[in-house]
């Protein structure tokens, strides 16, 4: 029972430039740490095709590294996302099938839209609350809650058009989840800052205008703590040392 996954995930990031791969490993780190998933980045300045290396995602700079042999017409068992600023190499890369596609200017959502497009690729990391029922085997992706409410002897975990009922308590929830990215801002209430928008003295606001109470021995902290994550001040280490 808790929070379970089962194998990290590898990411290969293959360029000559050591100031891409520091600003995309760092993009990576702070994806993982906002959708819950258990990753190790590296960087390498060669790949050679047909061996994955166990590795479950490749990121090809097509500017400055010219890989070694035929990328396969169709690469099933490793992501591909490939990065290129020129049109013309872009095009011809879609034969093999990328997951997604980069220009050398990505931003962090740009990252978000490419690691989503290989989700297939990065169910294994994903972090899960496994469902403490007896008659059915049931894992919830972290990434997913955008909040946790108490229900009596329940806890009602919103997804945002849906909401799962488990039986945990709020207390034992802000035990489980890592945080950040969730955090109790209420007797009643865990939230996850990647979906917060805004806050009052009174509330927290969501994607999608939805209102959170927010207590007022509370406020400090969630205010702290949303500061920091909007600047990306969380560091990915501590996220897997301490699971």
């Amino acid at each position: 029972m808790g929070i379970v996954y089962d194998n990290a995930i590898c990411v290969r990031v293959c360029t000559a430039s050591e100031e891409m791969a520091a600003r995309l490993i760092g993009m990576l780190r702070r994806w993982a740490r906002a959708e819950c998933v258990v990753l190790s980045a590296e960087r390498t300045e060669a790949v050679s095709f047909g061996d994955s290396g166990g590795f479950r995602l490749l990121i090809l700079d097509m500017d400055s590294v010219e890989p070694k042999g035929e990328l396969p017409a169709r690469h099933t068992d490793t992501g591909l996302i490939l990065i290129s600023g020129d049109a013309g190499r872009a095009i011809r890369s879609y034969r093999w099938h990328p997951s997604a596609f980069l220009k050398p200017d990505f931003d962090q959502n740009r990252i978000a839209d490419a690691m989503n497009a290989c989700e297939r690729h990065l169910q294994c990391g994903r972090l899960s609350l496994e469902s403490p029922s007896k008659r059915w085997t049931f894992r919830l992706p972290l990434g997913r809650i955008r909040y946790v409410e108490a229900a009596k002897h329940y806890c009602l975990f919103n997804q945002g058009k849906t909401s799962i009922r488990l039986r945990y308590s709020v207390d034992e929830m802000e035990k489980l989840l890592p945080g950040p990215p969730f955090i109790r801002c209420h007797r009643s209430y865990i939230v996850h800052l990647g979906f917060v928008t805004g806050m009052t003295y009174t509330a927290v606001t969501l994607r999608g205008g939805v209102s959170i109470p927010l207590g007022r021995t509370y406020v400090q902290s969630v205010r702290t703590a949303l500061q920091a994550w909007q600047r990306g001040e969380y560091p990915y280490d501590d996220f897997i040392i301490g699971l």
